[in-house]
This record gives C-alpha cells, structure tokens and sequence, in this order.
C-alpha cells in the first residue's frame, strides 16, 4: 500500500466563513466509497519530501487560491484512512491545520490540468450552513467539528478523527 501524507487548511475569513473546494473525479474516488459524488474539501494536497505539513498546508493555499495564510497555521485534528486513489490503494496520513485570512476573493489559476479538471466550483461556508446541508463534506460532520474551533479554539493536542 502506498502512503500519502497530506495536509489541509481550515481556512477562515473574517467572517469566520471556511473555504472549502467541490470536488468530482470518478477516476479518482473508488465508487465503493461513500465519497464517490461530488463532495466539499478543505484546501490542500500532498506533504513533498523534506517539506514539514504546515508549509505544504500553506503552499497549497497559495497555489490553490492565492489566499495568503496570516499567522502561523495551528494544527487542530489528524486522521488516517485508506482509500483508492487513481486506482491505488492508498494510506492517506493527513493533518488539518486552523488558520486565517484576511481576502475572500479567490484566484484558482493555480490548480493544475488534474485539479481543474476535478474541481466543480468553491465557496465559503459558515460552520451553521455545513451543518444544515445535506450537501457531502469530508470529513463527514464538519460542521460539528467547525462549530467546536470557533466556540472552543483550537484543541491543546491535535484531536484524531475517526
């Protein structure tokens, strides 16, 4: 099984607004997982060699959306799952880090031909709206977890996702 580390941004607005990404590619996702439709995902992709996975989390923001990261991102959750990617079993070691922005106006012409062509639209979320949607979001009660950032701030060890 090949491993994956990956890192993703909770990247809030001013308004506390989270930016999320809305994703199809069935040749990406296996059909047998439940993520298989077009679902809702944080920003961020693969940790690079040598790279620590809050600097890809930020990089990924810069290329993903030329938001710029204010502050040292903080990281609030961490997860293991297995998953097929592109027909490859694959471990994804992901971490999750909180942070801010001070724009909301996105610049996409960074992703490449792969994301664009996966990538179906983008927008902010308020933690109440994800959780009163009965769109997809990954992980799957983002919403209650969101809920907890704003309301608690970010955890003293980074919480494990089930």
């Amino acid at each position: 099984m090949k491993e994956r580390p990956s890192a993703r941004l909770i990247l809030l607005d001013p308004q506390d607004r989270l930016f999320l990404f809305n994703v199809h590619d069935p040749k990406v996702f296996d059909p047998a997982n439940p993520f298989f439709d077009p679902f809702w995902v944080m920003i961020g992709g693969m940790v690079d060699p040598g790279e620590e996975f809050a600097a890809a989390a930020v990089r990924e923001a810069g290329e993903e959306t030329k938001l710029p990261v204010i502050g040292a991102p903080v990281w609030v959750w961490t997860r293991e799952r297995r998953m097929s990617w592109r027909g490859t079993d694959v471990m994804h070691r992901e971490r999750f880090f909180l942070a801010r922005t001070d724009r909301t106006e996105v610049d996409m012409s960074g992703l490449d031909e792969k994301e664009r062509s996966w990538t179906r639209g983008h927008r902010w979320w308020t933690a109440d709206e994800i959780a009163a949607s009965g769109e997809r979001f990954e992980p799957n009660d983002l919403g209650t977890r969101l809920k907890s950032l704003l309301r608690d701030g970010p955890p003293k060890e980074p919480i494990v996702l089930g």
